[in-house]
């Protein structure tokens, strides 16, 4: 347990209530684009295909990416059309 303390210094982790183990807490992962979100589900789909990640647990992900995705096209598309507004009612 001291050890698993000791390395906890140097990198961020998440230690287990219940167990005391360390493991690394994963790094942010970007979704602030289209491209990002591409990224992610590629990611998904090739943990799920490699078996580390369960295939019910990729469709979740999978599904709430879908949506983040859907957003973030919606958004684009209402700041464009708001330009176009802009543009063309002066």
């Amino acid at each position: 347990m001291k050890q698993q303390i000791e390395s906890a210094k140097h990198q961020a982790v998440t230690i287990d209530a219940t167990s005391g183990t360390c493991t690394p807490t994963p790094s942010k992962i970007r979704l602030n684009e289209l491209e990002d979100i591409r990224r992610e589900m590629a990611r998904v789909y090739r943990e799920a295909r490699g078996g580390a990640m369960d295939t019910s647990e990729a469709g979740r992900l999978a599904y709430i990416l879908t949506g983040i995705g859907k957003l973030i096209e919606a958004t684009d598309i209402e700041k464009r059309l708001l330009q176009m507004e802009r543009k063309f009612l002066k």
